[in-house]
């Protein structure tokens, strides 16, 4: 089932296993794409991976959250994302190629902002509130990234709506207290950045989402199905579930974004993915510490995709592995690969065997 042929919302993916974005801490400080970068997602698509998302890109300066991150934010990184695309797609035509769009929000180092004055206990950083003015900005800045990413030959876009970045910010009662309209219907930003691009485009839009923040006051599960929904008949063509940010460490014991599967079993997100399936007949992707292949065919059962990333960090190689009998990773989540992309370091896999 995992290695069978799947729609993804317009587009035909030879099988239902996902790369799941993940920061990459390879391009250069302005943003653009690097030979190095280039052959890191080369080798993805080289091991049968059916679909791979970007790490996140940053789609104005102000919301860049590593000083490595990928750029396209500018005209001038649609000939490097170009080049990416393109050697991607000789080593693997029938690969669906996928740039995740991102505003770090009270994440980022460079003027923090968000939709409300609420400070980051993990990082201590108090952030800016938004104007009405700098929203419908990052609108703009969101669907003209979109329209490069198309330029560049990319499949489709994933808004990250996850993590406690921007757009997560806005759907989290927790960050979002605003009295206007985007603090009244919080998920209103997603609506119109999705209107804003098909204004101009036709190129699919998915979405990585919190289902839960983890945190007190925070999203929870019920009011994310209600999102997902409206986000189905706004025109979004998939959505990977996921949860967490920085704070969740305080109330969970353990960050949630990237468990130890030691400690939570393989996929920690499945019954929140499996809720918003239920209302929902976009595909939906389930992640979260999925490492065998018995798992996720379990998973497939409910939802349509499968995605993974510490173990394709680990073995690009895993998805042509389990083709050939391999039954599951020999990643033990330690985390070595997220922990040195937050010292600077390059996005690999640092595990000592």
């Amino acid at each position: 089932m995992l290695f069978e042929s799947a729609e993804i919302g317009r587009l035909k993916a030879k099988n239902r296993l996902i790369r799941s974005a993940t920061a990459e801490s390879m391009a250069t400080k302005e943003g653009f794409v690097t030979d190095e970068l280039i052959e890191l997602y080369k080798k993805l698509a080289e091991g049968g991976v059916g679909t791979i998302v970007t790490g996140f890109m940053f789609v104005s300066e102000n919301g860049r959250a590593s000083f490595k991150m990928t750029g396209i934010s500018s005209d001038d990184h649609v000939k490097g994302l170009s080049r990416l695309v393109s050697e991607v797609k000789k080593v693997a035509k029938d690969v669906v190629f996928v740039a995740q769009l991102a505003h770090a929000g009270r994440q980022s180092f460079i003027n923090p902002v968000a939709p409300s004055v609420v400070k980051d206990l993990f990082t201590g950083i108090v952030p800016r509130e938004m104007t009405r003015e700098e929203i419908e900005k990052t609108i703009e800045d969101f669907a003209n990234s979109a329209i490069r990413a198309e330029k560049a030959g990319f499949d489709a876009v994933q808004l990250h709506c996850a993590h406690g970045y921007l757009l997560s910010e806005f759907i989290s009662p927790y960050t979002n207290r605003r009295r206007d309209e985007y603090g009244v219907e919080r998920e209103k930003i997603l609506l119109d950045i999705m209107e804003r691009i098909r204004e101009r485009s036709r190129i699919p839009v998915m979405i990585k989402m919190n289902a839960c923040d983890f945190v007190p006051n925070g999203l929870e599960i019920d009011e994310a199905v209600r999102i997902a929904k409206r986000l189905e008949e706004s025109g979004f063509e998939a959505i990977e579930v996921s949860g967490g940010m920085y704070e969740s460490i305080y109330h969970t014991g353990f960050n949630v974004v990237s468990q130890k599967v030691s400690k939570s079993g393989e996929a920690y997100f499945k019954h929140y993915a499996f809720k918003i399936k239920k209302v929902v007949d976009i595909p939906v992707v389930a992640v979260g510490g999925v490492r065998s292949l018995s798992v996720a065919e379990e998973l497939l059962k409910v939802v349509d995709f499968v995605a993974m990333s510490r173990p394709l960090i680990r073995d690009p190689q895993l998805p042509k592995k389990m083709m050939r009998g391999v039954t599951q990773s020999d990643c033990k989540s330690c985390n070595l690969c997220l922990t040195k992309i937050f010292e600077g370091e390059k996005l690999a896999c640092y595990a000592k065997s």
